[in-house]
């Protein structure tokens, strides 16, 4: 190494230690800099972002208010009103339910007999086996109204038989076992 300096004229090694200070330097530099540089660009996309959805806060303030409001709907699909209901209101509740329903469609509730049904995974099963009476069109508008106002409700059992010998509009006797699941607290 000392051979190849003594070679070199003064200019020489002058402009090779300029050139080697210029390295070190650029590279000191960029050292420095570069992790300053990508930290201000993604601070700059973030406040982009946010200033984006600063101009958008009343569309933001909607979506906000239509999600909340399909989560409420699926929540009442899954349920029907007994999401909130402590567990030992559910049958009086399912009663109640059950009779209004009965009556808006024509259908006569003989008898509803709420019982504990088996451990689903986390979910407690509770059955209600019913029997109705009434003709099959109304028997079908109660199991549908049934379904959408009782929330996630399964008919587990169903049977039907008749109670009359008119052919026209028979009255049926019909006897379903109703299961709704809730998660066990």
């Amino acid at each position: 190494m000392n051979a190849l300096l003594e070679k070199l004229d003064a200019r020489e090694l002058h402009m090779l230690l300029l050139g080697v200070g210029l390295v070190i330097t650029s590279l000191a530099i960029t050292a420095a800099l570069v992790p300053k540089i990508k930290a201000y660009r993604a601070l700059s996309q973030q406040v982009s972002v946010l200033e984006e959805a600063k101009d958008n806060a009343p569309n933001l303030e909607q979506h906000l208010q239509e999600r909340h409001a399909r989560i409420e709907d699926l929540k009442f699909r899954l349920h029907g009103d007994i999401s909130n209901l402590p567990f030992k209101q559910i049958e009086s509740y399912v009663i109640g339910r059950l009779q209004k329903i009965s009556w808006r469609n024509e259908v006569e509730l003989v008898s509803v007999a709420p019982q504990s049904g088996q451990q689903v995974r986390i979910f407690r099963e509770t059955l209600f086996n019913i029997e109705l009476i009434g003709e099959y069109e109304n028997i079908y508008r109660w199991l549908w109204d049934a379904k959408n106002e009782l929330g996630f409700v399964v008919v587990k059992e169903y049977s039907m038989s008749r109670r009359d010998s008119i052919d026209d509009h028979p009255r049926l006797l019909a006897e379903v076992s109703l299961a709704s699941y809730r998660a066990d607290e």
